[in-house]
């Protein structure tokens, strides 16, 4: 790096602390102690692009710093790189543009082992546990799920093609897919059991998570459903506002959901219930939960309980009672970190301590007959409905 390079950067570096603090009269003592752990690590940065024998990406080692501060902060902060961003994005919005497939893989090859109804996959013909040979002409033999899953999405109206293997005709098979917006399922399996139990699965808490809510509940209620089972076992959360906007249509105006405790002012506040979404029906509500319930769902599992509003059955959940925000580093990284720490609508700590169910059962072992012990309990709860 030449001398003019050098100068540029510590100004950038000078440019950025300008930024965080608007004036440099009246800084407390804690941004002043700020500024000289600014000036060490500055140095340390300048020493290494000076002297080290290697090559050196600036960008790369602000990111390492940037990892390395976050993780000392506690076991949900972390530096997210750019496709893990993607990612999350798409998580917390609950849309992408891509094919509509979920893969696995085996023996070094993506299978279709899902794919969403009406999917652009499923409308070219695409089908379950066809083999993914190419995509783009390129192999994907032994390439990481994450690369291949990041082939396949792309922009909207944009065609990819596929080549397949499909074991059922022994053939090799050509695609063109369209890629669209896709919405993420957050809720599945709906459906109803006996005479009149709904029963729905809720994967985790998204944008469009209430609005699914609301079509599979009228899905449900159209085909005579008079009670509901909703599953969050291993939904390990997601938007804390997705949880307080589906706790909305249970619990009456003036009640409260959550209360959420925060440096930042916007985050400081309590969630009481509007009225304004409650369905009026009164259906008597089961919730199962298990170990890896978590946050959002341990939010809208709670305020169920404590407002007498639905009964819980499972295991102890998992105990997280903080929410972290998302801060874009750059255009393609972010920070995530945690910025607030929630209580339950009656004021109870349960960080780390989680949410005792009504009805404590643990489950068989998996794959053996009868081992959904916790659903059983939820069924023998409505047995009236069955």
């Amino acid at each position: 790096m030449t001398a003019k390079k050098r100068i540029s950067f510590f100004l950038i570096l000078v440019l950025s602390v300008s930024l965080l603090f608007p004036a440099l009269k009246g800084w407390t003592q804690t941004e002043m102690d700020f500024i000289g752990e600014l000036k060490l690590y500055s140095k340390a940065l300048g020493v290494i692009l000076q002297a080290y024998v290697g090559n050196v990406n600036p960008r790369q080692l602000l990111y390492e710093a940037v990892r390395g501060m976050l993780v000392s902060l506690d076991r949900f902060s972390e530096f997210i790189d750019p496709e893990k961003y993607k990612l999350l994005k798409m998580s917390m919005k609950g849309e992408y543009v891509g094919i509509g497939v979920k893969l696995e893989m085996i023996e070094e090859f993506p299978f279709v082992k899902e794919m969403q109804p009406g999917s652009p996959a499923e409308k070219s013909g695409v089908l379950i546990d066809d083999k993914i040979l190419e995509v783009d002409d390129r192999s994907v033999k032994g390439l990481p799920m994450q690369e291949i899953a990041s082939m396949l999405r792309g922009e909207e109206d944009v065609p990819l093609s596929l080549l397949i293997f499909r074991a059922a005709t022994q053939e090799t098979l050509e695609f063109e897919v369209v890629r669209e917006k896709i919405m993420i399922e957050a809720i599945k399996d709906v459906r109803l059991v006996g005479k009149a139990i709904g029963y729905m699965r809720v994967d985790e808490f998204s944008e469009h998570t209430a609005g699914q809510f609301d079509e599979a509940y009228a899905k449900l209620k159209a085909q005579g459903g008079k009670a509901l089972i909703m599953d969050f076992r291993n939904n390990q959360g997601g938007l804390m506002t997705a949880a307080v906007d589906l706790a909305e249509r249970f619990l009456p105006e003036g009640k409260r959901i959550v209360s959420v405790d925060s440096k930042i002012p916007e985050q400081k506040k309590e969630y009481v219930s509007s009225g304004k979404k409650l369905i009026k029906d009164g259906f008597p509500l089961v919730i199962l939960v298990n170990q890896l319930s978590a946050s959002s769902s341990e939010i809208f599992s709670s305020a169920m309980q404590e407002h007498g509003r639905g009964v819980i059955v499972g295991m102890k959940t998992f105990g997280k009672a903080s929410a972290q925000s998302v801060v874009p580093l750059d255009d393609v990284s972010a920070m995530k970190f945690t910025t607030a720490r929630y209580l339950t609508s009656q004021g109870k700590v349960i960080d780390g301590i989680g949410i005792e169910p009504d009805h404590v059962v643990e489950n068989g072992p998996p794959g053996t007959p009868g081992s959904d012990k916790q659903t059983v309990k939820a069924l023998e709860l409505l047995r009236k409905y069955m």
